[in-house]
This record gives structure tokens, sequence and C-alpha cells, in this order.
């Protein structure tokens, strides 16, 4: 591996990040930050910028020679960079312990929206701060909303589209970041594909916010659109989307959640006059179909067990059909795109619908969403290769071909997402298993807490559900999800690879 290669587009990657952190301190002076929170907010954003202009220079080659061990490398690399000083402003602002700073900003980043930001705040001092998510600085919110909002897209498909001028050719870091089986490329030029899906991203992001003005203030607006286009879950308000008591909001979310869900080369196709596009597409009508079951028999299952619904801020509201209908749409389709908002502590639901949800945790969004999970097209190609082998038991001589959208998929794509399942199911075993292993963590949040980490998730069930925080968790078992979540966001083979001694070699 080219390690001064990867040395030099990380620390490019870094300025990005402090650039980025920059953009709070106006934020945080309009809101009304006390004076040494805005100072803190550039003094971190000067470090990050610094550190990677630092590390940028020495390292600066003429031409990149950049192969599939640097995309890992770099890609992988980059993202841990990214969370180290995405975390300065919560260490510096809110003198936070730099293991709940690393995770809170890892959870950022990969969109999981998991957070020890709790009622009560664990200073590095020791110092037990009472207060709620709300009555932080906002100047911080808005950071917290924006590693979201950075990390959806994907902070390297970022960079390619706006650092042109390091001349990289990023076909192999592109591969590596853009979820899903198969990596949609819209145009020969990798830059102009990442333009593309970015400013469709934009664009959702800024009609979702103007949807959202006229039920909340254009900070929350933003900082929730963040969260949704991401599926990441983030929220300014400890209640989460339940704070709000909203059809109106609720059903604006639920929509645009379903929309970061789906394959954004999909919405681009849709934008440019091809509106049906999405329904040719087979895994947007698994995807839709997954949706809709979800929803009806989470909704019937609530209607029959007749108990009141009680959602995130405290009320109980009885199960009709449009509240049902309205609690378990949002539900189902926040836990499907790994968004993580709430509404309603779904953990005292009937058991058929916790079931459910946990299932949908394992399938995640669409191939090329910003969703997390295994990717609804690494399901059914899943299902369909389980089917194909059956017949061939029964009919030994019959060409058993996988199809997906009407073409058949190359023995060498199945054998990759046979392996990811394996790996993602592996590992999710294996991070169970050394949670269960801490005192005060039963099984329930030990499986629950590693899907919802691996899968980007956020809430889960038990100690970590739905109006639960991570923060009461042992350093280590903190650190051990913040892997996780790297795991999770960059698809597990990415962030493998590097820890094999081949990967090292010349």
């Amino acid at each position: 591996m080219n390690v001064r290669n990867v040395i030099n587009v990380v620390s490019a990657l870094v300025v990005v990040i402090g650039i980025a952190i920059f953009t709070a301190v106006p934020v945080s002076w309009a809101m009304g930050d006390k004076p040494e929170v805005i100072i803190q907010l550039a003094l971190s954003a000067l470090i990050a910028i610094f550190a990677g202009i630092v590390f940028f220079v020495p390292t600066r080659v003429k031409k990149y020679n950049l192969g599939k061990r640097e995309g890992f490398g770099i890609v992988t690399f980059g993202w841990i960079a990214a969370a180290v000083f995405g975390a300065i402003p919560f260490i510096l602002v809110q003198n936070l312990c730099w293991y709940d700073a690393f995770f809170e900003t890892m959870s950022g980043f990969s969109t999981t929206g998991a957070s020890i930001l709790d009622d009560t705040l664990v200073l590095s001092t020791g110092e037990i701060l009472d207060k709620g998510i709300e009555n932080l600085p906002k100047g911080l919110l808005y950071w917290r909303s924006l590693t979201h909002w950075l990390g959806g897209m994907g902070i390297v498909v970022l960079s390619l589209a706006i650092i042109p001028f390091l001349g990289i050719g990023g076909q192999e870091l592109y591969n590596a970041e853009v979820p899903g089986p198969t990596s949609d490329q819209l145009t020969p030029k990798i830059a102009n594909s990442a333009k593309i899906l970015w400013g469709v991203y934009l664009l959702l992001s800024i009609i979702e916010t103007l949807l959202l003005l006229p039920s909340m203030p254009l900070f929350d607006a933003w900082c929730h659109t963040c969260g949704t286009m991401a599926t990441g879950g983030f929220s300014t308000q400890q209640s989460s989307i339940g704070a709000y008591n909203s059809v109106y909001v609720d059903s604006v979310i639920t929509l645009f959640m379903f929309f970061a869900g789906g394959n954004f080369v999909l919405h681009y196709r849709a934008l440019r006059g091809k509106p049906l596009f999405h329904f040719k597409d087979e895994e947007f009508r698994w995807y839709l179909f997954i949706t809709i079951f979800a929803t009806v028999t989470i909704a019937a299952v609530l209607m029959i067990a007749g108990s009141p619904i009680q959602s995130t801020s405290g009320l109980n509201v009885l199960p009709t059909l449009g509240a049902a209908l309205q609690y378990s749409s949002f539900q189902v389709v926040s836990i499907l795109t790994t968004t993580g908002f709430c509404t309603a502590n779904f953990a005292l639901w009937p058991a058929y619908a916790s079931l459910l949800l946990i299932i949908l945790m394992f399938i995640g969004g669409c191939g090329g969403s910003t969703g997390g999970g295994m990717k609804v097209s690494r399901a059914m190609l899943s299902l369909k290769y389980g089917i194909a082998q059956i017949q061939r038991t029964l009919f030994p001589r019959k060409i058993t071909n996988v199809h997906l959208n009407h073409q058949r998929v190359e023995t060498g794509t199945l054998h990759k997402v046979m392996t990811f399942f394996f790996l993602f199911i592996a590992l999710f075993v294996v991070f169970s298993m050394v949670l269960s292993l801490y005192p005060g963590i039963d099984y329930e949040t030990a499986t629950s807490a590693s899907i919802a980490s691996l899968g980007n998730i956020g809430p889960g069930i038990g100690a970590v559900g739905a109006t639960c925080t991570y923060a009461w968790m042992e350093p280590s078992a903190k650190l051990i999800l913040t892997f996780a979540m790297l795991l999770g966001r960059l698809e597990v083979y990415t962030v493998i690879v590097v820890f094999l001694p081949t990967f090292w070699k010349r």
C-alpha cells in the first residue's frame, strides 16, 4: 500500500471536516450561544484545518497511484480521522470524555444515531450536568446534526466532488464507500457522479426543511432534515420526533425517511422526467412491499391489543385506526431505513411488533441509499439464491440463474453477497456475546445494541430502547459499539480488509 498517498488524501479530508466545523460558528452566533462556545467551535475548526495542512503539504505528490488497497485505506482511515477531529467540539464545548465524544461523532458520521447525550451528562471532570439535549449550545447541536448529513451520502464521495484539484482517480474510493452490493455510476467520471448524487441529496434536504417550517423553527427543521435524509436519527429534542405530537410532522418525516432509504440513482432519474422509474426497479418494489406489509400488520396488532400507545413524550394514545397507522408507519420506516427517529416506545408494543421491527433492523434500506443494514437487494438475492439451490437439489440438471431487474446476476456477485451475509451475522453474534459479558447488560440489550450499532440504526430494545441512551455503558463497551458502527457504515469488507497482513505488503 502506498502509505504516502493515503496520508495525503486523509489529510485533505481532515481539512474538509475542519471547514465543516467552522460553519457551526455563524450558526452558534446567530442562535445566541455564549461567546466562549463560539470561540471553542472556531478553535475546534482551526485545530482540524491546521492538522490537515501539516500532514497534507509534506506528503503532496504530482500524481496519485491509487489501487484497491489505497482505496480501502483512505476510506477506512478517512472515516476514523473524521470522527477523531469531529469529536473535538464535544470535548471543548461540552467537556465530554474523549471516548464519549468519539462515540457520539462516529454515531453521527456513520448515521447510526446512538447517543450518549442524556438528561444527565457526566463530564470529563466527573461533574454531573442535569439538562436535556434541547438545552445544549445550538452550535454544538448543529454540528451534531451536520455529522449525519455529511456522513449520509459519504464523506469521501463529498470530497471527490469538491476537491477535484487533488487529481484523484476516485473509482476505488467510490466503490469502497458507496453502500450496496453494486455501485450505480451515473457518469464515466466519478467526480461528476458524486456531484449529481450530492445535488439530489441537497435538493431533497431543502424541500423537507421548507415543509417542516410551518411546524417548527428553522433551526429544528434543518437539524431534523439532516437526521432524516442521512437516515441518522439525531434530534434536537430529548423525546425525538414524539416531542412535537404532530401528525403533519410525522407524515413529512416518514415520507422523506422513505425517500432516503431508496436508491438515489432512482431519485435522480425520476427528477429527470422518469417518475415511474422507481417501480421498474425490483429492489424498490420489494422495499415498498416490506414497508406496507410491516406497517399494516403492526397497526392491526396494535389495534387488536387495545393497549394505549405510549409516545416518547409520555402521552398515552388510544390505538384507533388512524393512530395505529400513524405510529406503526413512522416506526416501520424509521427502523427499516435505519434512521432511528422515535415517536413511540415500541419496546412496550406486542411481541409480534417488536420482533418484526428487529427483523427490519437486519434488512435495512436499498443499495445506493443513505440507509444501513444488509440492504434489501442483498436480502432479496440471498432468498433467490436459496430457492435456486433448493431447485438444483430436486433437479440437478436444471439451469437456475438468479436474476435482478431481468438481468442475470454474476456468480462472483452472488458469492460476495452470501459472504457479506455470513460476515454480518457472524459479527452480530460476536458483538452480542462480547457485550453480554459486561455486568448489567442482559441478552436483550446486548443483542439489540449490537444490531442497532452494526446496522447503523441507533435505538434498540431493553436498556437501549427508544427512550434510553448509551450513556450508562462502560467506556470499553462504547468503543466496541463505535467499531461496530464503522463496520456497518463501510459495509464490513472495507474495514476488515485493513486488518489482513497482505493488505500492508507492497
